[in-house]
C-alpha cells in the first residue's frame, strides 16, 4: 500500500512538471502600451504614453529598437503626431511617448513597432497598437447675478461640478460686470455615451448666497456635434433643387393651337 502511494506522489510530481510554464512564459515577455491617463484626450492637445518591452529569457542579448506613429480608422498616419518617434527600450524598462491628438474629434491608434536586434542577419519585429480617443471638448456656461450690485464681488473663484463630481481643474475666478453680471465657462473633456444625461452647478470656493446662478442644477445631453455630413447633405440638396428650378423655368413652353373640331 504504501508503494502504491508513493507511485502516485510520483506521478503527480510529473504531471506539475508538465503543466508548470516554462521560464519564458513566466518572463511575461512582449509589449505594453498604456496611457498615464484617460484613454481620451481634447484634441491638439498632448498626454503622455507608456511603453515596455520585456524580452523572453532566450532573447535577452537583444538590443531593442522601435518606430512609433499614429493612424486614424482609415489607417492612414498622421504627422508629428509622437515624440519621440524611434528610439530604443531597455528590457522591461518603460518608456514616455508624448502623444499629441489630431485636430479632428474621432478615433485613433497608438502604433509601436519594436526591432529585436542580435545581429545584422537575426532581427525579431513585433509591435503592438493602443486606441484612444480625440475629443471636442463640452462647453458649460452658467450666468450669474448679484442681488446687491453694491456687494464687493469682483472676483471670486468657483468651481464647476460635473454629475456631482468636482472637477479640480475647473477652477476659475468670476469678475461681475457693474449691473452685477456675469458668466463663467468651462471646457468638459470627457468622452459620455451618446444621449446620456448628465448635470452640471457651480459652486463658489466661500460663501456667496447672494448671486443668483451658484449651486443651480443644469441638465445636459451629451451628443454628436459633428453636423458636417448633415449640412453637406444639405447642401447638395439645394443645389439640386435650383437646378431643377432654373430647369423648369427655361423650359419653353410649346403652342400646340387650338385644338381642331370634330367634323
Amino acid at each position: 500500500m504504501k508503494n502504491v502511494t508513493l507511485g502516485i506522489m510520483a506521478l503527480l510530481a510529473v504531471a506539475v512538471l508538465c503543466l508548470a510554464p516554462t521560464g519564458a512564459a513566466l518572463d511575461a515577455a512582449g509589449a505594453e502600451i498604456y496611457p498615464d491617463g484617460e484613454d481620451y484626450f481634447k484634441v491638439s492637445t498632448s498626454e503622455d504614453f507608456k511603453v515596455k518591452y520585456t524580452l523572453a529569457e532566450l532573447d535577452k542579448d537583444r538590443t531593442i529598437s522601435f518606430s512609433a506613429y499614429v493612424v486614424n480608422k482609415a489607417g492612414e498616419t498622421q504627422s508629428n503626431a509622437v515624440s519621440p518617434s524611434t528610439g530604443t527600450l531597455t528590457d522591461g524598462i518603460e518608456k514616455t511617448l508624448t502623444v499629441t491628438a489630431p485636430k479632428d474629434a474621432g478615433v485613433y491608434k497608438l502604433v509601436v513597432e519594436f526591432s529585436l536586434k542580435q545581429s545584422d542577419e537575426d532581427i525579431k519585429k513585433d509591435n503592438a497598437s493602443y486606441e484612444f480617443k480625440a475629443v471636442n471638448p463640452i462647453k458649460l456656461t452658467v450666468n450669474l447675478k448679484a442681488d446687491d450690485v453694491t456687494l464687493n464681488l469682483e472676483e471670486f473663484g468657483v468651481y464647476f461640478y460635473v454629475d456631482n463630481k468636482k472637477m479640480d481643474d475647473s477652477y476659475t475666478t468670476v469678475t461681475l460686470a457693474k449691473d452685477g453680471t456675469g458668466s463663467v465657462t468651462y471646457d468638459w473633456v470627457a468622452d459620455p455615451a451618446r444621449g446620456s444625461t448628465h448635470t452640471f452647478y457651480v459652486e463658489a470656493v466661500g460663501a456667496t448666497d447672494l448671486i443668483k446662478g451658484l449651486g443651480e442644477v443644469h441638465t445636459f445631453y451629451a451628443d454628436d456635434n459633428d453636423y458636417s455630413m448633415i449640412i453637406a447633405i444639405a447642401f447638395i440638396i439645394l443645389i439640386v433643387l435650383v437646378i431643377l428650378a432654373i430647369w423648369i423655368y427655361r423650359k419653353p413652353v410649346k403652342n400646340f393651337g387650338k385644338p381642331k373640331s370634330r367634323r
